[in-house]
């Protein structure tokens, strides 16, 4: 009574794995159709951006942990004048 393969339902599995197939390609479909995604098919023009934009966004980092740096040194110096003038009266 076996059936030839072709005649079989389809597992679980496998019609998940249909589903899943249909998905992927509709989104494919639906990015591939979106405005502006063929001004950012040049991979090498995102890249370029995005290595610029990372180039930035580091020299900022390290302006505000400088920054941060002098912020705590100074509120040390403040801190270490106030105690020594709340001692000095007391």
């Amino acid at each position: 009574m076996n059936q030839p393969i072709a005649l079989q339902k389809p597992t679980r599995l496998e019609q998940a794995q249909a589903r899943l197939e249909f998905a992927f390609s509709n989104l494919e479909h639906a990015v591939a159709n979106t405005r502006g995604f063929a001004k950012m098919e040049d991979s090498s023009q995102l890249t370029l951006d995005l290595e610029q934009e990372n180039a930035a966004l580091k020299k900022r980092n390290e302006t505000l942990s400088e920054l941060n740096d002098r912020t705590v040194t100074r509120l040390d110096s403040v801190i270490v004048r106030l105690k020594a003038a709340a001692g000095a009266r007391g």
